[in-house]
């Protein structure tokens, strides 16, 4: 015996009492009826039913399209339509409340115990997807490395709450704005901007990395030093690339009132600022300065085999291995 519950909006007292039978004997429980628009959404609230029949022609200054839309949006009731009218305009009005049925009249009994059984099951489907979305939002929020993700075109389409608070940029405000408007970094040494390059992410498929000890800028200008980041294509069931996943490690102390870098700290530890090149206000790459260890130089030839300058590439993962030969990266991405 199922025990969900129905409620029936008909203005036709005789038709509200056959399908108040018909509901019965597939073994609904009634959870009223009601002859206005009105009257539904006050029974839908004091009931909370699993499902609304709803008539689209009601007595009353509301229509069943508006009941259903207040219903749905306050109640997350799902809502099947009955309807004697099948003209395009009033579909297309009742489509915008997103049902979850519609039947034309006048209709058999399977055709009703089919559209309640079919309504009931999406319902109880779209809750599971809203409970497994809740718990991923949450997971995402938990985590202190800043993601953002993009789509193909490169505009971002979620920040969790560790990207938006080093960058600035809710994910209400951040939703489709370029990847450049929301995250911006810092040269450590130089103190030039730049932006991350994510078209070779999302059209080659190369992992693209972000060197340590740069600085992200905020919306409100504030800096905060971050360790090695990397971004990562996103790929559909088919293996096509549909975005890009930044993630971002900062390190332990925000830095918003860090003082520049000066040229007599550059010899005290070699910054390895070098993974991707930063843009002046022309758009010119600069090549940044200072000495290279072996991490330096793979750090070097992951950025330029990232720009697809395989000949420079080539030669700074050598020069890697010749101060450390047991760099095994560096021979990884030699071979690459």
């Amino acid at each position: 015996m199922s025990t969900f519950s129905i409620l029936i909006v008909e203005d036709d007292f005789i038709v509200a009492k056959v399908i108040e039978k018909s509901l019965i004997d597939l073994g609904y429980t009634i959870a009223g009826l009601a002859a206005t628009a009105e009257d539904a959404i006050v029974i839908a609230r004091r009931e909370r039913p699993d499902l609304v029949l709803m008539d689209i022609r009601l007595q009353g200054k509301m229509d069943g399209i508006e009941a259903s839309e207040n219903i749905h949006s306050t109640l997350d009731i799902p809502v099947v339509f009955l309807t004697a009218f099948s003209d395009q305009k009033t579909f297309e009005r009742a489509l915008v409340t997103a049902p979850y049925g519609y039947i034309i009249k006048p209709f058999s009994i399977n055709t009703l115990s089919t559209t309640i059984r079919v309504a009931l099951n999406k319902k109880n489907a779209d809750n599971r997807m809203h409970e497994h979305q809740f718990w991923l939002d949450s997971t995402m929020d938990t985590l202190p490395e800043g993601i953002i993700t993009v789509n193909a075109a490169g505009n971002v389409i979620l920040l969790n709450k560790a990207a938006s608070m080093m960058t600035g940029w809710t994910q209400q405000n951040g939703y489709e704005q370029t990847l450049d408007t929301v995250l911006t970094f810092i040269d450590p040494i130089t103190e030039h901007p730049f932006h991350f390059f994510i078209s070779p992410v999302i059209r080659e498929g190369i992992i693209g990395t972000i060197p340590a000890d740069s600085f992200i800028l905020s919306k409100d200008k504030n800096r905060l030093l971050i360790e090695d980041s990397f971004a990562y294509p996103i790929r559909n069931k088919s293996g096509e690339i549909t975005g890009a996943a930044i993630i971002i490690y900062t390190k332990a102390v925000s830095l918003t009132t860090q003082r520049p870098v000066h040229q007599s700290d550059r010899s005290r530890a070699p910054v390895h600022e070098i993974s991707i090149a930063f843009e002046n206000q022309q758009g010119s790459m600069q090549e940044p300065k200072g000495p290279y260890d072996a991490v330096g130089w793979y750090d070097r030839g992951n950025y330029l085999l990232f720009l697809r300058r395989y000949q420079d590439a080539l030669n700074a993962y050598e020069n890697a291995i010749a101060m450390n030969s047991l760099n095994h990266q560096s021979w990884f991405g030699k071979g690459t």
